[in-house]
């Protein structure tokens, strides 16, 4: 086996351990999963807006209509801008992955910044500074959480396996008594009054 397939491997066996598609299919991956949520919240957004700004004389059915027009005028565009966003931070997040051969959050962090300062162009230097800047932190933060996240879950874990119940004893006693459960589950029923202790 090659030094690069093992690289390759390994990198698609991480993508793997944090849920994420390998990187050829991450890119179209985020980008669908960008569109989709910049047209769902887009189309909330436009909605409560369109709904805000209607002229109050007219009625609830002219209010919702204003709502739906401005939902159909610019909920694409908005997913669209989403969909572009997610398209460039895959896209470099993937070129990071190849020539660095390791998936983590540093990747995740340089590519928010540069996807940002990437769709900043028009604005000039500044701007395109300011963007890169918003969306690294953004990305950081995210990676925090996710990081603090894994690691309380972790905990968790290990609290879980420590309260696991105890096996049997090995001399044969009982576990728990007729009485315990009684006290406890209050379903069991007395089987001495029918004979059977």
């Amino acid at each position: 086996m090659s030094l690069e397939t093992h690289f390759d491997q390994s990198i698609t066996q991480d993508s793997f351990i944090k849920g994420r598609e390998p990187c050829p299919y991450r890119i179209i991956d985020d980008c669908g999963g960008a569109f989709a949520m910049g047209v769902g919240c887009g189309s909330i957004w436009n909605f409560c807006k369109g709904c805000w700004t209607a002229p109050r004389s007219m009625g609830m059915g002219t209010i919702l209509r204003y709502g739906v027009d401005l939902v159909k005028q610019r909920g694409p565009a908005i997913g669209g801008n989403f969909g572009i966003w997610g398209l460039t931070f895959s896209g470099v997040e993937c070129l990071l992955v190849y020539y660095r051969r390791r998936d983590d959050w540093f990747n995740s962090v340089t590519s928010g910044g540069v996807a940002g300062a990437v769709l900043a162009v028009r604005g000039g230097r500044n701007a395109m500074f300011r963007s890169g800047m918003v969306g690294a932190v953004l990305l950081g933060f995210i990676e925090l959480a996710q990081y603090w996240l894994m690691k309380s879950s972790a905990q968790f874990q290990q609290t879980m396996k420590h309260m696991e119940i105890p096996a049997p004893p090995a001399t044969g006693e009982a576990l728990y008594t007729r009485q315990m459960l009684k006290h406890e589950l209050n379903i069991v029923p007395d089987v001495t009054k029918r004979g059977f202790a």
